[in-house]
């Protein structure tokens, strides 16, 4: 009997790896179906449209891309020919200063939660209206309340406050979920032998934190990037890469789309 059990677990890892792997590459299939075919329809022909069939190969769509605006004996009428590297570049410069922001935020915030204060739990959901409330309500009435106060409406001085209301909770969440978990004892040990608070913090608590600082960063980066409701009616005339893409599906489809997928996805 004992020499039949693992007789028995190498026949199951020999039935359960294949299909483990078969499940595995199914995954990874679906995940990047949509990539392999976006790319391949960023190199259609210059005369083929945003589906299949391919009508040629060229690499078009990526020129166009990188000189918005310039006619070409191919363009058509109605042909979309906003610059969608300039709204790239402002989504990202939008998102990283999010970013940090929302982070810097949290994380103070956090501590103060951390520690307890008279009406916490009324603040803490006050904090939280931002993700409660509509995105295009958001964006709706700090447009009309911008616009009552004269501030002219800019993509930076306007669209911050906003991306920064989106990406606060989420940033004080992933800290709050950090601190639930945090070893409080190795503080004390710290300020028993002598250490401030600052340099406990310093030393001490911030490297331990750097996962949660880590991920608080890149998810502030990716809501603020990706964010198209609350940015609709407050970042001005100069748009962000989420209002570009809306405005050009609005008259045209072109496989720069397509191309500007690809290169983003890839960057």
């Amino acid at each position: 009997m004992m020499g039949r059990a693992p007789a028995m677990v190498r026949a199951a890892r020999l039935v359960i790896r294949p299909l483990y792997l078969a499940y595995l590459g199914f995954i990874l299939a679906v995940l990047y179906f949509p990539f392999v075919v976006m790319t391949i329809l960023s190199f259609q022909g210059p005369r083929g449209g945003h589906t299949f069939p391919l009508r040629g190969v060229s690499t078009i769509w990526y020129w166009k891309l990188f000189n918005p605006g310039k006619l070409t004996p191919y363009s058509d009428v109605g042909e979309f020919l906003g610059d969608y590297l300039a709204s790239l570049q402002r989504s990202v410069v939008l998102a990283v200063i999010t970013m940090l922001i929302s982070t810097a935020l949290a994380l103070m915030a956090a501590q103060a939660f951390r520690r307890g204060f008279k009406g916490s739990g009324l603040v803490f959901y006050l904090w939280l209206l931002g993700i409660i409330v509509p995105g295009i309500t958001v964006s709706l009435g700090l447009s009309l309340w911008f616009r009552r106060m004269d501030l002219p409406l800019h993509w930076l001085t306007t669209g911050l406050p906003v991306h920064v209301m989106w990406t606060l909770p989420f940033s004080l969440i992933i800290f709050l979920m950090f601190f639930n978990r945090f070893d409080k004892s190795l503080e004390d040990a710290a300020l028993i032998l002598g250490a401030t608070r600052w340099k406990t913090f310093r030393h001490v608590t911030l490297p331990l934190m750097q996962p949660a600082i880590l991920t608080s960063l890149l998810f502030a980066f990716t809501l603020s990037l990706d964010e198209f409701q609350r940015s609709l009616l407050i970042t001005g005339t100069d748009q962000t890469l989420p209002l570009m893409v809306m405005a050009s599906v609005t008259t045209r489809i072109t496989p720069t789309l397509y191309a500007l997928g690809t290169l983003t996805t890839l960057l």
